[in-house]
């Protein structure tokens, strides 16, 4: 078994600091999921050599769970290295085509996502690739999305994940206009991208959000499928019977004790308290 299997699923994982991308087993060729930054699009290269004994043409497809900088800025690093075929959320069609993507308050969310930003191991080159690409790539630094590689085509709500059998696209909308998720169901495995972090040995649906309203419509269909493992796109995967049943909504303010979880608490704008 790879090092990097997650729960003993067809997924292995890269990441740096808090940044996750995955790399899904189809029939006859790898999917990425979410290479996010540069330095994640090489351990994820090196993994697919290293655990997986394959090769980066192996790599047919790239997947984002929505265009964020931390989610789209090493797909390019994954385009010059393999023959891989980029398909991002349809809303990001639109963004392309001249709208404008609605982005969260700043200060406010980052206030209430603090405890995520502590729970896995900090990296100062992620630290350094994070600020360096949150104002070129992607969007939310950019006012408009801007990117730096083609799209071969674009997903939307119940589609087939392309080359990966098995996997169904969700929209999931709240944290951004074009958030999307991946799910399993054989084997009740949603890649929530960043419509569910996790903190604490919790899910937790992201506290940063664009519209309350529509944030807690996807809480409420997601909630509604069975879910043992959950794949988020920040903090640390989690394998249970129910995963929901301890799930925090993004409504609620974090209850650990860590001063992260505190500054949250204080300074984070909450819709339940």
């Amino acid at each position: 078994m790879s090092d990097s299997r997650v729960f003993d699923l067809p997924v292995s994982m890269a990441n740096a600091w808090i940044f996750n991308g995955y790399v899904i087993e189809g029939d006859t060729s790898l999917i990425v999921v979410d290479p996010g930054l540069p330095v994640v699009a090489d351990r994820l290269l090196e993994m697919v050599g290293r655990d997986l004994g394959r090769q980066p043409d192996d790599i047919s497809g790239v997947v984002c769970t929505h265009a964020h900088p931390d989610h789209v800025a090493g797909v390019s690093t994954l385009t010059h290295a393999t023959p891989c075929a980029v398909h991002l959320p349809q809303r990001c069609a639109d963004y392309l085509a001249g709208e404008q993507p609605r982005v969260f308050p700043l200060v406010e969310s980052t206030m209430r996502f603090l405890p995520v930003w502590g729970a896995q191991r900090f990296e100062p080159r992620a630290f350094a690739e994070f600020v360096r690409h949150g104002t070129s790539i992607g969007f939310g630094g950019p006012p408009m999305l801007t990117l730096d590689f083609e799209a071969a085509g674009f997903v939307d709500d119940g589609d087939p994940l392309p080359g990966a059998p098995g996997w169904m696209t969700i929209r999931t909308p709240g944290h951004t206009d074009d958030s999307t998720c991946w799910y399993h169901a054989e084997s009740e495995t949603l890649l929530s991208g960043d419509a569910v972090v996790t903190d604490d040995g919790r899910a937790w649906f992201n506290p940063e959000y664009v519209d309350a309203e529509i944030a807690g419509e996807t809480e409420e269909r997601l909630r509604s499928l069975p879910v043992r493992h959950l794949l988020p796109g920040h903090g640390r995967p989690i394998h249970a019977a129910d995963v929901w049943s301890t799930a925090r909504s993004f409504r609620t303010p974090p209850s650990g004790r860590g001063v992260l979880s505190r500054c949250a608490r204080r300074f984070g704008r909450w819709l339940d308290t």
